[in-house]
C-alpha cells in the first residue's frame, strides 16, 4: 500500500511564497535589537556629520545675452555657414559659457576682490572664514618666491597693538609684531594692519596667501553656468556658485559678471578703433591728394586766364549733363575706392587675423554681414589665444572659418568690383557722347572739366570718410556691452549643503538597510539548516514530527504523565509513526541521521519510552558499533555483552536483551564490544536470524544506527526495516547533507523515510518553535522548568 506521508515529490506547496515570506519577516525581527543599535549609531553619525561639516551656500544671478548667434544683420552667408538655422544660436551661447567659466575672467574677479587672501578664526573642532569681519587685513606683501598653492600663517590676538605670528599651528612660540609696521621672514616681506572697523575677539586665527591663478582655478571650478530653457533658442543664463560664505559667493558672481561685460565692451570697441584708424590713414591721403589736386586746378586757371568754371554759357546745357553724369560717376568711383581698399587690405597677409572696418560698407546688407561675422570670429580666436595652443581643434576649426569667410568676403567684393562696373561704363560711355557734341568746346575747357572731375570725386570720397569718422566715433562713445541682467546675484538665506534632511533620511535608511543587508548576507551564507521551512525546500522528503531543544543534561526527557512541551511532541511524533505505518501490529524502525551530534540516540530513547508508555512491547538496538552510546544512556557497563558479541557467536540472543527498569514493556540491547571490523558483521548470517527473531518477541523495534552519509551501517540493514526517520538538527546539520539524503531519495537509496526535525529552539531567532507553540498553548502543556 502507497505511503500516505509520502507527497508528490515534484509538487510543492501553495503557502511557499507566505511561508518564505513569513520565514524572512521572523528572522527580521528576531534583529530588532541590531536593527536599534545601527539606527542609533546611523542618527548620531548623521548629527555628528552635520555638526563638524562646513555649511556652504548658494549665490545665483540670471544674465541675459542679447542677440544671441547673431554678428549684426543675419543674411543668407551667416545661414550657411552654420549647420543648420537652430545650431547659430546654440553655439554662441556656448561660446558664452565657456568665456564666463574661463580662468582669465575668475582670476581678474580674484584680483579685483583681494580674496587670494582669506582670514580664518580657529575653533576647537573646524575653522570658520571670516571674508568681511575680519580684524585684521593684510595691506600689502611681497613673496620671496611664488608658491603653487599657497601658504599659511598662524595668529593668535590678544590686543589692538599687536599679534603672535607662527609658520605652523603645533608651534609653541611665535613672533611678535606690531599691526601697521612692516616685518619680513623667509616667504617675504608682509604688512598687516588692525580693521577698525571690526573689534578684536582674543583667539587663534589662521591666514591664507594663495597665488592668484589657483584661487581663480578654485571658483572657477565652483561656478555653475547652464542655459535656462529652451536649449536651441533661449539666451538665458543661470550663474551660481556654492561657497562656505555667502557674501564672498554674491561678490564673485556679480564681480564676474561687471568684468564679463567690461571685457565684451573693450572687444567690441576693437572693431571701432580699427575702422577709426583706417578712416584716419585714408583721410590723410585724401588731404594731400586734394591739396595738389586743387593746386593744379588753380595752375591752370592762372595759365589759361580762367576765371569762371565753364568756357562758354552756350554750352551749359550740355555741361550739365556731363557734371550729372560725372556725379553719378563719381558716387559709383568712390564705392569701388572703398571696394579696392578692403580688397587691398584682406589680400595683405600680415592682417590675415585683424578686425575689417565696418561702417564703411554698411549700405551693402550682404558685405556688411559677412564683415560683422568676420570680425566676431577674428574676436573669438584673440580670446582663445590665452588658453588654446596653435593645435587646440577648437582654435583651427575656428581660424578654418575665418579663412573660408575671408575668401568669400573677397569673393563679394569682387562681384560687387564686376557689378558697379556696368554703370560705370555705361556712364563713362554717356559722356564720351556728350563730349562729341562739344566738338566746338575749346580744348582748355575740356581739359578743366578733367581736373574739376578728379577734384569732385576726392573731395566727395573726403566727406563720406569724414561722415563714417564720426559716426564710428559716436558708437564708439556709446558703446554698451550686449547683456542685461536680469538678477543680480544673491545669497541663500540657509545653507544648501549639507541637506540636513537628506542626510538625517539617508542615516535613517543606513540605519535600516545595514542590518538588513548583514541579514541577507549571512542567510546568504549560512551553511546550516534553520527551520522548518529551509529543510521543505531542500528536500521532499516529508516530516514526521518535530522536537524541541531539552535544557536537561539527563538524554532521557520523556516520563510517564509529564505535560511538559516535550514530552508532547514525543507523543505526537508516536501518533504520527503509527499513521504513518497504517497502525501496523508490529514495526521495525530505524533511527539515523547525516553525521554525528544531530540526536539520534536521544530520540531513539525518548521515542522508544513514548511508546512503551502507550503499553507496546518494545526494543531498543544499539547498532551504532563505532561509536556506541545507547547502552550507557539506559545505565548499562561497556563490558555488557550485545550486539556485536552475538553477531560474531559469542552471545545468545536471550544474553544480551535488557530489560529498562525505569520504564515497563522496555527493553534494549547495547552495541557491546566495538569490533575491528563492523560492515562484515552487518552483512552476516546471523543477522537474518536476529530480526526474525525478534520481530515474534516485539511489538516495536527501534535501531540507533551510525550517519547514514557516512558510512554504509544503516543502508546495510536497511531490508530488515519498515520505517526510517532521518534526524535533522536545528542549526547543526548542513544543507549540503539534507541534499544528499534527498538524493538518495529521489534516487530510491531510502524508502518510506521521514524526518524528524530536533533540537529546535524555542523562542529561538527564527521562531522555529512558534507554530507548535501556539497549538499547543493556553494550558495544553506545562512549560519545562
Amino acid at each position: 500500500m502507497a505511503d500516505p506521508t509520502i507527497k508528490n515529490r515534484s509538487s510543492f506547496s501553495e503557502d511557499v511564497i507566505l511561508i518564505d515570506l513569513q520565514k524572512w519577516l521572523r528572522k527580521i525581527l528576531s534583529y530588532w535589537w541590531l536593527f536599534v543599535l545601527c539606527l542609533v549609531i546611523a542618527i548620531a553619525a548623521g548629527k555628528l556629520y552635520l555638526r563638524y561639516t562646513t555649511n556652504k551656500y548658494a549665490a545665483r544671478a540670471i544674465l541675459l545675452i542679447k542677440d544671441a548667434g547673431r554678428s549684426g544683420i543675419m543674411s543668407e552667408q551667416s545661414i550657411l555657414f552654420a549647420d543648420d538655422a537652430s545650431s547659430i544660436g546654440s553655439k554662441a551661447m556656448d561660446n558664452e559659457i565657456q568665456i564666463l567659466k574661463s580662468l582669465t575672467l575668475m582670476e581678474k574677479v580674484v584680483d579685483r576682490l583681494d580674496i587670494e587672501v582669506s582670514y580664518f578664526r580657529k575653533g576647537n573642532i573646524k575653522e570658520a572664514e571670516l571674508y568681511l569681519s575680519s580684524p585684521f587685513l593684510l595691506e600689502s606683501y611681497q613673496l620671496t618666491k611664488p608658491m603653487e598653492f599657497g601658504f599659511s600663517f598662524f595668529i593668535e590676538l590678544d590686543g589692538y597693538d599687536s599679534f603672535t605670528l607662527k609658520f605652523s599651528e603645533e608651534a609653541e612660540e611665535g613672533k611678535r609684531h606690531a599691526f601697521g609696521v612692516p616685518f619680513e621672514n623667509k616667504y617675504g616681506k608682509f604688512l598687516i594692519r588692525y580693521n577698525s572697523e571690526i573689534a578684536i575677539i582674543p583667539g587663534a586665527y589662521r591666514m591664507l596667501i594663495a597665488p592668484v591663478e589657483y584661487t581663480g582655478k578654485v571658483y572657477s571650478s565652483k561656478l555653475q553656468v547652464r542655459r535656462i530653457g529652451d536649449q536651441s533658442t533661449s539666451s538665458v543664463l543661470e550663474l551660481s556658485i556654492l561657497d562656505e560664505v555667502p557674501e564672498k559667493g554674491r561678490d564673485v558672481l556679480n564681480t564676474l559678471i561687471d568684468v564679463y561685460n567690461e571685457e565684451e565692451i573693450r572687444d567690441e570697441n576693437k572693431v571701432l578703433r580699427n575702422t577709426l584708424n583706417f578712416i584716419d590713414r585714408r583721410v590723410s591721403n585724401l588731404l594731400t591728394e586734394l591739396d595738389s589736386i586743387e593746386g593744379g586746378v588753380q595752375n591752370f586757371k592762372s595759365a589759361n586766364s580762367i576765371i569762371t568754371a565753364d568756357a562758354s554759357s552756350s554750352l551749359s546745357f550740355t555741361l550739365d549733363e556731363i557734371r550729372a553724369s560725372l556725379r553719378d560717376l563719381s558716387d559709383y568711383e568712390i564705392e569701388r575706392d572703398i571696394l579696392n581698399s578692403l580688397e587691398r587690405f584682406l589680400e595683405n597677409d600680415k592682417m590675415a587675423f585683424d578686425l575689417i572696418p565696418a561702417n564703411l560698407i554698411a549700405e551693402n546688407q550682404v558685405l556688411s554681414g559677412l564683415v560683422n561675422q568676420y570680425n566676431d570670429m577674428v574676436l573669438r580666436r584673440t580670446g582663445m589665444l590665452a588658453t588654446a595652443s596653435e593645435i587646440n581643434p577648437a582654435r583651427v576649426a575656428l581660424e578654418e572659418q575665418i579663412s573660408d569667410i575671408r575668401a568669400l568676403i573677397m569673393e563679394t567684393i569682387r562681384n560687387l568690383q564686376n557689378d558697379l562696373q556696368i554703370p560705370i561704363n555705361k556712364l563713362e560711355n554717356n559722356i564720351q557722347d556728350l563730349r562729341q557734341r562739344m566738338g566746338s568746346i575749346p580744348g582748355v575747357e575740356k581739359r578743366l572739366v578733367e581736373k574739376l572731375r578728379t577734384q569732385t570725386i576726392k573731395e566727395n570720397l573726403f566727406l563720406y570718410l569724414l561722415q563714417k569718422r564720426e559716426e564710428t566715433a559716436l558708437s564708439e562713445a556709446i558703446t554698451t556691452a550686449k547683456t542685461r541682467t536680469i538678477d543680480r546675484a544673491r545669497a541663500s538665506k540657509g545653507p544648501v549643503y549639507p541637506q540636513r534632511k537628506l542626510i538625517m533620511v539617508s542615516s535613517v535608511f543606513l540605519g535600516l538597510l545595514v542590518p538588513l543587508l548583514f541579514i541577507i548576507i549571512r542567510s546568504f551564507f549560512e551553511v546550516k539548516v534553520d527551520s522548518e521551512e529551509t529543510i521543505k525546500s531542500l528536500t521532499t522528503i516529508p516530516i514526521l514530527g518535530r522536537v524541541a531543544q531539552h535544557k536537561s543534561k539527563n538524554p532521557i526527557v520523556v516520563e510517564q504523565g509529564s505535560r511538559t512541551a516535550i514530552n508532547e511532541m514525543f507523543r505526537l511524533v508516536r501518533a504520527n509513526l503509527n499513521f504513518a505505518n497504517m497502525n501496523k501490529a508490529q514495526q521495525t524502525i530505524m533511527i539515523t541521521s547525516s553525521i554525528s551530534g544531530e540526536g539520534k540516540t536521544f530520540m531513539a530513547l525518548n521515542l522508544g519510552i513514548a511508546i512503551a508508555l502507550s503499553g507496546q512491547k518494545v526494543l531498543l538496538i544499539g547498532m551504532d558499533l563505532r561509536k556506541p552510546k545507547l547502552g550507557n544512556a539506559l545505565g548499562g557497563a561497556a563490558s555488557d555483552h550485545g550486539l556485536s558479541n552475538y553477531l560474531v557467536g559469542q552471545s545468545e540472543l536471550e544474553e544480551i536483551i535488557r530489560p529498562y527498569e525505569g520504564v515497563d514493556h522496555l527493553h534494549y540491547i547495547s552495541s557491546g564490544v566495538i569490533p575491528p571490523n563492523p560492515t562484515e558483521l552487518l552483512v552476516s548470517a546471523r543477522m537474518e536470524t536476529l530480526f526474525s527473531e525478534l520481530k515474534s518477541q516485539f511489538d516495536y523495534i527501534l535501531i540507533d544506527t551510525p550517519p547514514i552519509t557516512l558510512v554504509s551501517d544503516a543502508l546495510l540493514v536497511r531490508k530488515f526495516v519498515d520505517r526510517t526517520l532521518v534526524i535533522v538538527r536545528h542549526k547543526h546539520t548542513r544543507k549540503t547533507m539534507l541534499k544528499n539524503l534527498d538524493e538518495m531519495y529521489r534516487n530510491e537509496d531510502l524508502e518510506n523515510v521521514n524526518i524528524i526535525f530536533n533540537g529546535i529552539k524555542a523562542g529561538g531567532r527564527y521562531g522555529a518553535l512558534e507554530n507548535y507553540q501556539y497549538g499547543y498553548g493556553e494550558g495544553y502543556y506545562i512549560d519545562d522548568k
